[in-house]
């Protein structure tokens, strides 16, 4: 397959079967795709900021990951085959191929796994239990800005909207687990190609859901069309905007929240993507 080399490939929307990670141990899990999730059994949320151990099982070749470790560690583009299993328990044949992104200086900032699964009929290669799987078990891996809000403490209550940036790149706007975070793609209709865990506790859709969609699915009758349209305008004159909306969850439930938008460039310092964060303001 055709290379993958920025992140700006790596999120795009595609059929292939992809997962990002951050190319630092323990390479937490900042994206998935449907499709991956489809092939996985897993949904984004269940395993945002994980490692991969999941995958794993006792028919997992270790020469494989062995191979896939030494890539990794030399930043280096590799493919093996290896027995993964699903959230179900069923093992499956996985063709990996393991692609570093790099920013504009050479550094491998991600890592993007293309997945191809085929069913695995060996006999010798029974069905796990996953119910008392201490991986899934155990909790999801504290990234550093958790460290960083925990060590601040408690005493601050309500949230309060950062200041807008001018320049984003997507490195920065992809790493964000904190702040509820959607990303589109730069041209109309501007489909919807990442959302964060904190996006999908606000909002009550999962990645799988929205992905290729637009945030129209956020809309209802009280949101205000006027609003909207002055925040796409600066944002397509390159400049960042805010706006306080009234949007709709999942379900039909009434919030309030505070958007801030923004153009996200590239690692060629060109316009790819937009992304809004939103702060629900319905408690202030």
């Amino acid at each position: 397959m055709e290379q993958i080399t920025t992140l700006s490939q790596a999120l795009d929307i595609s059929d292939d079967c992809r997962v990002v990670t951050l190319a630092d141990p323990p390479y937490a899990i900042l994206h998935t795709n449907r499709a991956w999730s489809r092939l996985t059994g897993f949904k984004f949320t269940e395993i945002a900021n994980r490692s991969n151990h999941f995958l794993q099982g006792p028919h997992t070749e270790r020469d494989a990951l062995e191979q896939l470790r030494d890539a990794v560690r030399a930043g280096k583009h590799t493919k093996v085959r290896i027995v993964n299993y699903t959230k179900s328990g069923e093992p499956f044949y996985n063709t990996l191929e393991c692609f570093p992104l790099s920013d504009r200086q050479g550094n491998v900032t991600h890592y993007c796994g293309v997945l191809d699964g085929e069913p695995c009929s060996d006999p010798a290669i029974p069905k796990v239990d996953r119910t008392l799987d201490p991986v899934l078990l155990a909790p999801k891996l504290e990234s550093m800005d958790d460290k960083a809000e925990a060590s601040e403490g408690e005493a601050v209550a309500v949230h309060r909207p950062k200041r807008l940036r001018r320049h984003m790149t997507m490195s920065e706007a992809l790493s964000n687990t904190t702040d509820a975070i959607v990303m589109t793609q730069a041209h109309p209709p501007h489909k919807i190609t990442h959302v964060n865990q904190p996006w999908c506790e606000m909002c009550g859709y999962t990645l799988e859901e929205v992905e290729g969609l637009t945030n129209s699915i956020l809309q209802g009758p009280e949101t205000d069309q006027a609003l909207l349209n002055d925040l796409m305008s600066s944002v397509r004159r390159g400049e960042s905007s805010s706006a306080t909306l009234v949007n709709y969850k999942k379900g039909g439930v009434k919030f309030v929240n505070q958007v801030q938008v923004m153009p996200v460039y590239n690692e060629a310092d060109e316009l790819d993507s937009f992304m809004a964060m939103l702060h629900d303001v319905d408690n202030v």
